[in-house]
């Protein structure tokens, strides 16, 4: 499976959830007795509803635990808050710094599998973070599985995040270590790629497409994920597949496997959804979730405001940036990324439903900016969207204070910011639309 993003309660109604995931997961086990390995491709944690990130995400982490992950490896959100702490939460530890440090277990174990990552390395040495790859043998046979992330994960990270480790090339990095495996005597191998592809018809693309055409052949299924959507075809003669996110799906792949060669034989997958009807809710799993439901409801089921009108993801931008104005300055800037939720529903609004529009708590600056440099913001989008907030009449000889969430003040594209000056932390994001919410309701 692929993007859970600490999904452990069910994030559509009769579909998904930790409790149903595990019990979908144990019952295909169960058909495939001592012969089945599951996996996953990254972003299990990271941008996750309050329930996982209150606690540093160690639910969703021991979650896994509990399904009997094998392998996995680590996408561009196991990195928001920074590589040291994407190592504690896999490694184990309390943590000891960063908001809300007191809410870690003490006796916080890390993940009882391993993470692998072939193309992510320190920048200062060239070493790599997490061990390359796997082998897994089940009833005798033995796959490899390769690690790989997202060449494009510096762009979704702070500055602070980011400037410590190097992205390379994923199938460089690939056929690097498929000799290696093929020496040991391991035919069958797995990619297991944070990095995705759109598919209409018979075909896709995007990043992971290109990438699986420069793979050595010996590659035989890539398990792919990041673009949150639908992959099951051949890409160069390797199965590529893809099952949303969330864990409102997961991809059954079968390979038959020649005992003598260790070659893959025939390889097929299926594209499974985790509905609630016709299975019961793992109960260890569900005894799990709702232990930290309840501890995290008085903050969670917090009413903060109320909303007449149910705006879409367009709206919900437009929201954050009169936020985020109301809240620190005169204009104000919002990257579309910055949001998660595609929407709010009209009513009451708890701070649980804010924390999915803004679960990566982004620090919003604040700085002083030129009019002329405000509207060279506007002219280097480029075709990208941006929204915006007191915009309307600005004086190019003006001088007017300007927030701007941390990852879209330092985008290469959007240079202008660069210009400004009198910087400060004015909160996050979060923060300011939840005060905004509650100067509403006042």
């Amino acid at each position: 499976m692929n993007d859970f993003h600490g999904n452990l309660e069910p994030p559509q109604q009769d579909l998904g959830g930790a409790a149903w995931l595990g019990a979908h997961l144990a019952r295909a086990a169960r058909s495939h007795p001592e012969r089945t390995i599951t996996v996953h491709a990254g972003d299990m944690v990271g941008a996750s509803p309050v329930i996982s990130s209150y606690f540093h995400d160690e639910p969703t982490i021991r979650a896994t635990n509990m399904m009997r992950f094998d392998v996995g490896t680590v996408g561009n959100h196991e990195f928001d808050e920074g590589g040291a702490e994407m190592l504690r939460l896999i490694r184990g530890g309390q943590r000891t710094d960063g908001p809300r440090a007191y809410t870690s277990d003490p006796g916080w174990e890390g993940a009882r599998y391993p993470y692998i990552a072939a193309n992510t390395v320190e920048r200062d040495s060239g070493e790599l973070v997490l061990p390359p790859y796997e082998v897994v043998e089940r009833a005798g046979v033995r796959v490899g599985f390769i690690g790989v992330t997202t060449e494009e994960t510096p762009k979704w990270l702070l500055p602070e995040h980011r400037r410590d480790y190097r992205f390379t090339d994923i199938s460089d990095a690939v056929n690097r270590w498929v000799p290696e495996l093929r020496l040991r005597g391991i035919e069958a191998i797995v990619v297991l790629a944070h990095s995705g592809a759109f598919q209409k018809g018979l075909a896709a693309a995007g990043e992971i497409v290109d990438e699986a055409a420069e793979m050595d052949d010996a590659v035989d299924v890539v398990v792919a994920g990041h673009t949150h959507s639908r992959l099951n075809l051949t890409v160069d003669g390797k199965l590529m597949v893809e099952a949303e996110a969330y864990g409102t799906h997961y991809d059954q792949i079968r390979i038959t496997v020649d005992r003598t060669t260790g070659d893959v034989l025939a390889k097929s997958a299926l594209l499974a959804p985790t509905t609630h009807a016709g299975i019961a809710p793992d109960p260890a799993l569900a005894r799990l979730v709702e232990g930290y439901a309840e501890r995290v409801a008085p903050l969670g089921d917090r009413v903060v405001g109320n909303i007449e009108h149910e705006p879409d993801s367009d709206g919900l931008g437009q929201l954050a940036a009169d936020a985020q104005r109301a809240f620190a300055s005169d204009v104000a800037f919002v990257n579309p990324g910055n949001t998660r939720r595609p929407g709010l529903e009209a009513g009451p609004v708890t701070y649980a439903e804010l924390f999915l529009v803004h679960a990566y708590e982004h620090p919003v600056l604040r700085m002083r900016m030129r009019g002329s440099d405000v509207l060279a913001v506007m002219e280097q989008r480029q075709g990208v969207k941006l929204y915006t907030s007191g915009l309307d009449g600005v004086d190019p000889d003006g001088i007017y204070t300007v927030a701007v969430n941390g990852v879209l003040a330092a985008s290469e594209r959007f240079t202008a910011f660069e210009r400004g000056w009198d910087r400060s932390v004015a909160g996050t994001d979060l923060q300011a639309l939840v005060a905004w919410f509650e100067r509403e309701a006042g």
